[in-house]
């Protein structure tokens, strides 16, 4: 109970967020992630290069987990509709890093790399990203992983 509480207080601010932001310029963008984890995702742009990225959800081996990352795209495709993005990232839950072999209860604390590339669609207020990347684990042991994921925001 009080982990659904968690989720739905975290929805709700980062929704009303992204709605009070100004919606010419299209800077916060809302919406779904699939992968590790599994969730909401929330994505911030500084400028045309630099955002900053945060996903709320459930990992596979069970529990919650919060991430943010710093991005910077790159325009390696030569097309500014399709960027490459990198960036590092942190991660905090009680979630079962690579299944159940940690007792539940305790923080999990981490590290990763994000490497990617991101579908803007000129015309329509969402974009589509695939991101692969390692992850470190710090606490509550050390344990390395790689997380996959497939995200759909929508730009109010």
């Amino acid at each position: 109970m009080k982990r659904l509480f968690v989720v739905g207080v975290t929805i709700l601010v980062c929704s009303s967020i992204a709605f009070s932001s100004s919606s010419s310029n299209r800077k916060w963008g809302f919406g779904v992630v699939l992968g590790a984890p599994s969730g909401f995702s929330l994505k911030y742009w500084e400028s045309s290069r630099v955002a900053y990225q945060g996903s709320i959800g459930g990992m596979w081996g069970g529990g919650l987990m919060i991430g943010a990352d710093y991005l910077v795209h790159e325009n390696a495709l030569r097309n500014p509709s399709v960027p490459f993005y990198y960036g590092p990232g942190i991660f905090i839950g009680d979630a079962g890093f690579g299944g159940p072999t940690y007792s539940r209860g305790k923080l999990a604390l981490g590290i990763r790399g994000a490497f990617g590339v991101d579908y803007l669609a000129r015309d329509h207020p969402f974009d589509i990203s695939f991101e692969l990347g390692p992850a470190l684990l710090l606490t509550p042991v050390l344990g390395m992983g790689i997380e996959v994921s497939i995200a759909v925001r929508f730009y109010p």
